[in-house]
């Protein structure tokens, strides 16, 4: 049990969700997760499923995404350590609205709607905080959509790179993206992808190694 504690108390700092819990409520709270690992290509959540609970990433890496009825796949975000998924869930008992799938080996901790629900019961004061952190997680959503609509490709491109970018010894770079990954999160072809990338490649803006991209200077506003 003692593992869990001290998982969860490391990662309080890089998780919103617990920044208003004390130490003594967030250690109540991390008895109640269930570590799960998952290996590559695992799925944590599956779309259309009625499983109601969420899972908090330790380490490692994994992809958001959903399926229209003939298939075609649509990229929601990335998510690795410190974020977290499948919180709608407990909010509703709806079917899940995406599916999420490990990119390579990865421990979560698992929070089910009944230990959920029963913690809340026992700590309504936390109410609030956790909500307003869901409710950014929701808002998130829908910039995402606004964007698809408002903006046009190279728009979505660039707002994609800035919001994967994390800062690294004084550059701003992303995590591992391959230009199929980032096609189907604006909306676009493969080609037209790879032309810009090549494009602001060209300018010196960016720079790609290993499909992570670094912004080496502020991207245009137009293309």
């Amino acid at each position: 049990m003692m593992f869990f504690i001290d998982l969860i108390c490391e990662s309080k700092s890089k998780i919103p969700l617990f920044s208003r819990f004390s130490d003594e409520t967030l250690k109540e709270f991390s008895s109640l997760l269930i570590k799960k690992e998952f290996s590559r290509n695992q799925l944590l959540i599956s779309q259309g499923d009625l499983s109601r609970s969420m899972f908090f990433i330790v380490s490692g890496r994994v992809k958001v995404f959903s399926n229209d009825d003939e298939g075609k796949q649509t990229i929601f975000a990335f998510l690795n350590e410190g974020d977290y998924c499948g919180e709608l869930s407990l909010l509703d008992a709806e079917p899940r609205s995406a599916s999420v799938i490990s990119l390579g080996k990865t421990v979560t901790l698992q929070l089910t709607y009944e230990q959920f629900d029963a913690f809340l019961q026992k700590h309504p004061n936390i109410c609030y905080p956790m909500f307003k952190a869901l409710t950014a997680r929701i808002r998130e959503v829908d910039e995402t959509i606004c964007s698809l609509t408002s903006l046009d490709i190279y728009g979505r491109l660039i707002q994609l790179l800035y919001k994967e970018a994390r800062e690294e010894n004084g550059k701003l770079m992303t995590q591992r993206l391959t230009q199929q990954d980032i096609s189907e999160m604006v909306g676009s072809s493969r080609e037209m992808v790879s032309r810009i990338l090549t494009e602001l490649r060209k300018g010196g803006y960016i720079e790609i190694d290993k499909k992570r991209i670094s912004i080496e200077k502020k991207l245009p506003r137009h293309w």
